[in-house]
């Protein structure tokens, strides 16, 4: 399966890997490691999370404090967003 981020998601991705990186050095791999771990398990395994809303599965890593919400379609899966579990729940909807 391939995986596509909507523009918001990269950047919310990116912000996170760059607060992370001031936060500690090697922080920022850290949590690239632990969202490309979880993306290969939504690859294998799409339906392994439970359905969020309207479509959407919300996958909550372990480390740290995000969610990636995702739908899948065929062969694609898409990344709504990579959400802080302290932000406004549901922010990224209009998405």
């Amino acid at each position: 399966m391939k995986v596509r981020f909507l523009y918001p998601a990269f950047l919310e991705y990116n912000s996170a890997i760059d607060y992370y990186n001031i936060q500690q050095i090697g922080l920022g791999k850290k949590f690239i490691k632990e969202i490309d771990r979880y993306l290969e398990i939504i690859k294998k395994y799409p339906e392994s999370f439970p359905i969020y809303i309207v479509n959407t599965r919300k996958a909550v890593l372990n480390t740290f404090p995000y969610n990636i919400i995702y739908s899948y379609q065929d062969d694609v899966i898409i990344i709504y967003a990579i959400a802080h579990q302290h932000r406004q729940p549901d922010y990224w909807y209009s998405r």
